[in-house]
């Protein structure tokens, strides 16, 4: 690969990583004090427009893997902010959905995001649109890429 395009590559990739960091250190800061993470906030979220759900759906949901997912669900489970249910379809199956401590948890923390994170709607509604379009064919891009190596 040529330097030209070597750069170019690293210079989409260090953008990308600016923009998780800042969203990162600005979210963590502010929800730390209400004693959450980022991912726990997802689930929360997650749970609230999918209740009942089982953890390998959450996790499909979330993009994290079942293990991973598994973790923050025993911290949420702890804490109070979720429970675990028998399905009442599947008594083999165990279901998920936010307790009333959880939803309020949530409602928090989103008031926080909103609050900090409303600015990016100044962006134009075009920009935004074009930005999301990017993202897709990125992802689309890497995505097609990972089936061809996992084919070889």
């Amino acid at each position: 690969m040529e330097s030209q395009e070597q750069e170019q590559i690293v210079e989409l990739l260090y953008s990308f990583r600016q923009v998780h960091l800042s969203f990162y250190q600005l979210f963590w800061k502010r929800a730390e004090s209400l004693g959450t993470t980022w991912i726990q906030y997802l689930v929360l979220r997650t749970l609230r427009d999918h209740p009942d759900i089982g953890l390998t759906e959450l996790a499909d949901f979330i993009l994290i893997g079942n293990s991973t997912t598994s973790g923050v669900v025993n911290r949420l489970v702890k804490a109070g902010m979720v429970e675990r249910k028998r399905s009442e379809t599947d008594r083999r199956s165990i279901t998920l959905r936010n307790t009333k401590e959880g939803d309020e948890l949530r409602k928090r923390t989103e008031a926080i995001c909103q609050d900090y994170l409303e600015p990016l709607l100044h962006i134009k509604e075009e920009d935004r649109r074009h930005m999301l379009r990017t993202h897709k064919q990125i992802i689309d891009i890497l995505s097609e890429k990972g089936r061809e190596r996992n084919l070889l």
